[in-house]
């Protein structure tokens, strides 16, 4: 039997952003992903993302620069693809895309909060 790990499922996750425009076309989605999972996880982490880069860049062998820049950069995108939908999801309308702190913080949130639509 297998062991699930406790939060979101990664499968709702890229649900969630899929659903934003985003695809698994690069190793910065799966980046973003596991950095929401563990956002959702352990919403504290989100106070100093600073630890929480460093965390998922162990996980897929690179440096906390990588997954913060890809992260920004998704935030970017997903901004440019669905505002409305991001907007919704933060419960408040944005007027540019959201800093990569304050993105993870949308995304865990919305996991758990019913806003992901």
């Amino acid at each position: 039997m297998m062991r699930r790990e406790p939060g979101p499922a990664l499968e709702e996750i890229y649900d969630l952003l899929y659903r934003l425009g985003l695809a698994a076309t690069s190793t910065a989605f799966f980046h973003l992903a596991y950095a929401v999972r563990l956002a959702a996880c352990q919403p504290q982490r989100l106070l100093n993302p600073s630890w929480l880069y460093p965390e998922t860049a162990r996980r897929y062998r690179t440096n906390p620069q990588t997954v913060e820049r890809n992260v920004r950069l998704l935030g970017v995108k997903a901004w440019k693809n669905a505002p409305e939908r991001l907007s919704k999801m933060a419960g408040v309308t944005l007027h540019i895309a959201p800093p990569p702190a304050r993105f993870l913080s949308i995304l865990a949130e919305s996991l758990k909060g019913g806003r992901a639509a």
